[in-house]
């Protein structure tokens, strides 16, 4: 009874899947893109265009975009995303991540409340300081001047 009992709460743990680096990546952005409820072709176009300058997977930008997707409407939090992030990026790829994200925000020229909040809230789980949160924005900004 008591293994059984054990079993019970532990086999939630031990059948959690290991997320990639780049699925983490493409779950943040599908985040920000999936904010305010409305998707459009520049802001995909945004997010894949990221995912294929992180990583070798020029053909299968598109399963890591299904996939992330998929994974981000079962997701109960951020944390498991950014905490894959926290592991192995250096600051200057978290900085380089905020970009990205404030690109996909700004895809379809106009700044959801969302958007910024689920920004914000990223920046924070990935323990960026804020003034990092508002340098990549205006950055971004400046950018598409």
């Amino acid at each position: 009874m008591l293994q059984a009992l054990k079993n019970l709460f532990s086999t939630p743990a031990e059948v959690e899947e290991k997320i990639s680096y780049q699925k983490a990546v493409a779950a943040l952005l599908m985040e920000v893109m999936l904010a305010d409820h409305e998707v459009n072709a520049e802001e995909e176009a945004k997010v894949k265009s990221f995912l294929r300058n992180i990583s070798e997977l020029e053909d299968d930008i598109d399963a890591l975009y299904a996939e992330a997707r998929v994974g981000v409407e079962e997701a109960n939090d951020l944390y498991q995303f950014t905490k894959v992030i926290n592991e192995s990026a250096t600051l200057a790829q978290k900085m380089d991540l905020l970009k990205g994200l404030w690109h996909v925000a700004f895809a379809d020229n106009e700044i959801d409340a969302y958007e910024d909040h689920r920004i914000r809230r990223i920046s924070e789980l990935l323990l960026m300081p804020h003034s990092e949160f508002i340098q990549a924005k205006l950055s971004v900004q400046n950018e598409l001047k």
